[in-house]
Order: C-alpha cells, then sequence, then structure tokens
C-alpha cells in the first residue's frame, strides 16, 4: 500500500460448500513470541465458499506463524475446530526475490507430484499461478452452463483439485492467481468488455464466439476463488454484466508487479469475419493479411492501458518490475495439435489484434519490466518488437504444469524468414514476423515430442510441461529466468533438466532495448 495503511496482509481460506445451519465464519490466528492470539473473523462468500481477511498495517519484518481455523457447528451444539497452519514469511528484502511460475494443469497428470515437489525444493518467494487452474474435463464431472447454483459448484469441485496439488507449496508461500479461459469453463476466451456470448447453440465448447458463455455469478466465483487475496484492482468498477475486474499492482521484495487480464476486454475474431481455425489454412504462410486488424479492435482495453501506463513510470518501493498476465503478446505457435499440422492464424494469442499488441507493448517499454506469462503450452523466451525487432521487453511463456492440448513453434519448417539467430544457434530461434504482423525475437522455445507413453507423468514429461522460476536480482538489476522439465529432481543440477536455451540472465535495460543477449 502506497496509504498510512502500510503492508497489507490478504489471506484468503477455502472451504466446501455450508448448509443453512453451518458456522459461516472462518478466524484467524497468529503467534506474537510465545502467545497466540486471534486477530479477526471474516465471513464466508455464500457463492464462493472464501472467506478473506485484510490486515493493514501488518509487520512484514518478521515471519509470522499464523492458523485459520473453522468451527464445525454439530446438531448437539459441540463444535469441532477445523485448523490450517503455515507461516506469513518475512518480505524478502535486501536480497533477490525467487519466483515459481506455473500454468495449465490438465487432469491426465494429476496430481502433479513431481512439479509440486520441485517447486518446494527451490523454496520460491512467491509463487505465480498464470490460469487455467482447471479444464473442462476435470475430474470427469463435465461441464454446467445454467442455472449459475449448479454451473458454482461444477466449478467448485474441480477448483478444490487445484487445492489438493499446490497446497503444500501455497501454504507458506505468498500466491498469485489469474483465471483463464478454461477457469470459465470455456476453450478461448475474447471477453469482450464482459458480454454474454450471443447464441452459443452454435459453439457448444465456447472456442469459436466472443463474451462469455457461463452466468455472470459464476464467473465472479471463478474470479473470488482466484484473486480475492489479491491487493484491490486500481478501479473495481465491473464490467458487462456486473463481472468483476481485478487488475491491480502489487510490490513486494523490492519488485513491482503489474496484474493484467489480457482476455477480460480483448475482442471477439467475429469482428474481422474470422472462422477460428480455419480462416487463413488458404493462405500462403509468408502473406500478412491486413484485414485481420482494424480501428476499434481491443487487446487489454482502455482501462488497463491506461493502468499500466501510470504503472509503468511510478517506481515507488520497488527497483525491478514485471508484468503478470494469462498469455504470451505474440503468435508463437506454428502446429497444432500435432507437429505436422500447420496452424498460420491463432487468434486466440495474444498477437491479435495486432494494433491491440503494439500498444500494449509500448505502453510496457518505460517500465523496463518482464512480461511472465503462460496458456499456450509452449515455453519461449522471446524479445518484443514493435518500431524495430528487439526494441521493446521480454516476455517469458512458462511451461505447461500438466500440457494438453500440444503446440509447436516450427517456423523453419514452414519456411518463415528469419536473421540474427542466437549464438547457441538452435533451431527456431532468431527474428521472425509473426503472422499477424508483430516482430518477435525468439531465443528459446521448448517444443515438445508427441506424448505416447501409458504412464501419465512420463507422459507429461514428453509433452513440454514443467514450470517456470524467476530470480529478481535488485542490486544487479536482473532476471534470471529457467524454464524446468516435469520428471526431473532439480536437486541435481542435471543440465538437462531444463528446456534448450535456458537458463538466461537479462538485464533490465534490455526489456526497452538495450540488449546485451544475442
Amino acid at each position: 500500500s502506497r496509504s498510512t495503511e502500510g503492508f497489507v496482509l490478504k489471506v484468503t481460506a477455502l472451504t466446501g460448500p455450508m448448509g443453512n445451519n453451518d458456522n459461516k465464519t472462518v478466524e484467524l490466528w497468529v503467534q506474537r513470541g510465545a502467545r497466540w492470539q486471534s486477530i479477526g473473523e471474516a465471513e464466508l462468500d455464500p457463492d464462493a465458499w472464501v472467506a478473506t481477511f485484510r490486515i493493514p498495517n501488518w509487520d512484514e519484518a518478521v515471519a509470522t506463524p499464523y492458523k485459520l481455523i473453522y468451527r464445525e457447528r454439530h446438531r448437539d451444539g459441540a463444535e469441532t475446530p477445523d485448523e490450517w497452519t503455515g507461516t506469513i514469511q518475512a518480505n524478502p528484502l535486501g536480497r533477490p526475490l525467487r519466483m515459481a511460475a506455473l500454468t495449465c494443469q490438465n487432469d491426465y497428470a494429476f496430481p502433479y507430484e513431481p512439479v509440486a515437489r520441485n517447486v518446494a525444493r527451490l523454496k520460491p518467494d512467491l509463487v505465480f499461478f498464470s490460469g487455467d487452474q482447471i479444464y473442462e474435463n476435470h475430474g470427469g464431472f463435465g461441464y454446467i452452463r445454467q442455472p449459475a447454483e449448479r454451473a458454482i459448484l461444477n466449478y467448485l469441485r474441480k477448483f478444490y483439485q487445484f487445492g489438493w496439488a499446490f497446497r503444500e507449496n501455497m501454504r507458506d508461500q505468498p500466491t498469485l492467481c489469474l483465471p483463464d479461459d478454461h477457469d470459465v469453463l470455456q476453450g478461448n476466451l475474447w471477453g469482450a468488455g464482459g458480454a454474454r456470448m450471443s447464441r452459443p447453440e452454435r459453439d457448444p465448447g465456447a472456442s469459436i464466439l466472443g463474451g462469455y458463455v457461463e452466468p455472470a455469478r459464476m464467473v465472479n466465483v471463478v474470479h473470488r476463488t482466484n484473486v480475492s487475496h489479491h491487493p484491490e484492482p486500481i478501479d473495481p468498477t465491473p464490467c458487462r454484466q456486473g463481472i468483476s475486474v481485478y487488475y491491480g499492482e502489487l510490490v513486494y521484495g523490492s519488485v513491482g508487479f503489474a496484474i493484467v487480464a489480457d482476455r477480460q476486454w480483448k475482442s471477439g475474431p467475429e469482428e474481422v469475419g474470422a472462422d477460428v481455425g480455419v480462416t487463413g489454412s488458404d493462405e500462403d504462410p509468408q502473406f500478412l493479411n491486413p484485414a485481420f486488424d482494424k480501428p476499434g479492435l481491443v487487446l487489454l482495453g482502455e482501462r488497463q492501458e491506461r493502468f499500466l501506463q501510470q504503472w509503468a513510470v511510478d517506481w515507488r518501493g520497488h527497483k525491478l518490475k514485471a508484468v503478470l498476465s494469462q498469455t504470451e503478446f505474440a503468435s508463437l505457435s506454428t502446429h497444432q495439435p500435432t507437429p505436422d499440422r500447420y496452424l498460420k492464424l491463432d487468434f486466440d494469442s495474444g498477437g491479435w489484434p495486432h494494433s491491440g499488441r503494439n500498444r500494449a507493448i509500448e505502453i510496457m517499454r518505460p517500465s523496463m519490466s518482464l512480461h511472465i506469462c503462460g496458456d499456450t503450452h509452449l515455453a519461449t523466451l522471446t524479445q518484443h518488437g514493435v518500431g524495430k525487432q528487439r526494441d521493446s521487453n521480454w516476455s517469458f511463456c512458462t511451461p505447461a504444469i500438466a500440457a494438453g492440448w500440444p503446440r509447436w513453434w516450427r517456423p523453419d519448417a514452414v519456411m518463415l524468414l528469419h536473421e540474427n539467430r542466437p549464438g547457441h544457434g538452435l533451431p527456431n530461434t532468431g527474428e521472425y514476423v509473426d503472422r499477424f504482423g508483430n516482430q518477435v525475437y525468439v531465443h528459446a522455445v521448448g517444443n515438445p515430442q508427441v506424448g505416447k507413453a501409458p504412464n501419465r507423468y512420463e507422459k507429461a514429461h514428453e509433452k513440454g510441461s514443467g514450470f517456470g522460476f524467476i530470480t529478481f536480482d535488485t542490486d544487479k538489476r536482473s532476471y534470471v529466468i529457467e524454464a524446468y522439465r516435469f520428471l526431473i529432481d532439480v536437486t541435481d543440477h542435471d543440465p538437462d533438466n531444463q528446456f534448450p536455451g535456458w537458463p538466461v540472465t537479462i538485464y533490465q535495460a534490455e526489456n526497452r532495448g538495450e540488449n546485451i543477449l544475442g
């Protein structure tokens, strides 16, 4: 906080749905010295079943044990306390900040134990989930669109799998958690500022039309379960249908984070007459079609653009910056869902619309921030260009925890032109122009194999699954970026634990084109 509230602690407790006569409060206790004391109760939200605590002027200088207590009420008047314990860590000032970055957990590899174990071994200060904490197929429960009450319960039973898998990573570490398209049970999401999807019967999988297909009440539950413990949004005014917003900022460990929703306001492909998965298939791979960009198309939207403009030049309380969002601001896949099926135009990518993408990058450039994201199931490390190649921010798209729909970046296979391949000489790297016209310098890519193994963990490994890790060194003004594979042991320090081209160190000024890495 930049107000008299100082350092603000936020904690969200998640329970299962409660009955009418059940206790509806959770209590937070902390240990001060040898004594435990209660610092308040919070009411459970009757839809999301979360209780959120907000404690201003928190003493962030010391690690503090905590416990959350829910008192189960019995018919005879007795109560049974259920406790969740952990430690609220001290603010990691005066040393590098270590962050685990994760995305996309398809439940064929549940409970993702190799990833959860390796993240714990690395002892991050901060954990970031960039989206797709669930998929429509999670748990074999199917999905429900209406009514809202049943749609919410259908969502919650999937979301609990996320908690079971990663609760030990979240017990003692601050956690940021963004919802993405599959979290709202859509194959793709072009949120159109919160609009309701028109004629959803044309799109049963909710993957080709703009707007939200689930009831707004259910979407708001998705938001609350993921972000209610985040800092308050910069402007909490809901968007269309009363759907909540969550974009804002966090300062932690001398690093400033901008939290952005890169789907919520995005235009739908029907605005340019695109048939998702088909449009562009009859075009020459070298041809850039200007018909797919036009005035008025939106990526981040005016509200978030204004926020990023202000945030980019506000350096109070921190020395390095990062932008956190769902997906990459480029179209960095050429083949999906098989390595020989070329898909020229991926409208789900953050590379479309081109003009909106360029605005986002131009706004971010003064911040010298690293963009950290996920969604694509394909690890990439990329530097963006707008006026010319490599004049703007770097972006790290992390591996999927458990990749489902596979994607490949194989521009060399379709003879896309490239220049200035990095010194490591790896294929499919260098300066390219994606098929929406965005300039991208691809330094590293973690292309998958075809997943064939009968063992779920071996299959996840084949499909390019894993996680990312970033070390922010505020003294050196550097970011050390690592991309780990799924089925490894991080403690053995085997170079093959990471995807080809990683680890990489970039420096702050490289995020505005003052380049060292080549």
